[in-house]
């Protein structure tokens, strides 16, 4: 695997911003332009394997097609030594997943101006036909101007394009999967990434997902058969507006939620200019650094009066095994 120093196609590395098990992404600048850049690469061992290497490929695919101020970049991809390397946009102030570990929970309008953010990049997303199917906290980055950015579209499913496409698998989060997710529907769209949006929704208002469990069987089992908490009933802050938009992104069946990520957008707006009901709550809850700090990503990552929640255990991702627990899953829930 490459290191710092060393040149990767038009770019030189610079210190790793993350490794993973099927590559490291590093922060780069263009020889040329001096212009900088996130550069992803493969790891030895896994660039001769089939499905890593079509993960690779379709997240390059579909980057390439988008084009919004709250999805990554795509700058250009290569060869490095007989092995691929996307260049992609650098969003320097970490991920929503970092906030959540260090803050617990977000004021509510800070959740809600997040979740707006990101309804946004997935309808543009989805109107190309762009599920990502693996949307959870980790993969929502901050920009240094305030702007949420969705990334990580390795599992992500082109609705375009059957070759880009695996059908009938299991893959994604545990904790942020919708039942036609979990169940492996062929016959999916973008309000499955909504139910994840929902999820993290909750998790940013209440400090700790709506479902969790012991092992994925538990939390498989609470996505298809069991409603979730009201989430003003686990933070009292939240208007009732913001908690009936959680409860109807998280409906089990696609039908019976949003359509779109633009009617979320839309109803977080309404929310954010003139909630009907503000609980007494939220009206002493109103951040102390908000005239100070009115970019977002500032605000978010301001602790000195951040909200407290449940500490977070790590997430399980069902990615490389996703068959087989798929299978056990089936075989505990038919058989108990």
């Amino acid at each position: 695997m490459p290191a710092a120093g060393d040149q990767v196609g038009p770019y030189t590395l610079g210190r790793s911003l993350g490794t993973g098990a099927f590559g490291a992404v590093f922060e780069a600048t263009h020889n040329d332009t001096g212009h900088r850049a996130a550069v992803k690469l493969l790891h030895a061992t896994k660039e001769m394997e089939p499905e890593v290497q079509n993960r690779f490929v379709r997240e390059i695919a579909i980057l390439q097609r988008l084009n919004d101020p709250h999805i990554v970049k795509h700058y250009e991809c290569g060869l490095h030594e007989d092995s691929l390397y996307c260049a992609m946009e650098l969003v320097e102030c970490g991920s929503l997943k970092e906030v959540l570990a260090q803050r617990g929970s977000l004021h509510w309008r800070d959740a809600a101006e997040v979740a707006r953010q990101v309804a946004l990049g997935l309808d543009h997303a989805h109107a190309l036909g762009c599920v990502h199917r693996d949307l959870k906290p980790a993969n929502l980055y901050l920009s240094s101007d305030g702007q949420v950015k969705i990334g990580d579209l390795g599992l992500a499913r082109d609705l375009t394009n059957s070759r880009l496409t695996v059908q009938g698998q299991t893959v994604g989060t545990w904790r942020y999967m919708p039942p036609e997710q979990i169940t492996g529907a062929d016959d999916i769209d973008g309000r499955l990434d909504l139910y994840a949006l929902g999820c993290i929704l909750f998790e940013m208002l209440a400090g700790r997902v709506p479902f969790d469990g012991p092992n994925f069987a538990a939390i498989f089992d609470q996505h298809l058969e069991v409603a979730p908490m009201r989430v003003d009933a686990l933070a009292p802050a939240t208007p009732k507006a913001l908690a009936d938009l959680v409860a109807w992104m998280l409906e089990k069946a696609p039908g019976d939620r949003p359509a779109t990520g633009a009617e979320v957008a839309a109803r977080l707006d309404q929310i954010l200019t003139n909630p009907d009901e503000i609980p007494e709550a939220a009206a002493k809850s109103a951040p102390s650094n908000e005239q100070e700090s009115p970019n977002l990503t500032q605000r978010l990552q301001s602790v000195g009066d951040a909200p407290r929640g449940p500490n977070r255990k790590v997430l399980g991702v069902l990615a490389g095994g996703a068959g087989l627990a798929a299978i056990a899953w089936a075989v505990w829930r038919f058989t108990r």
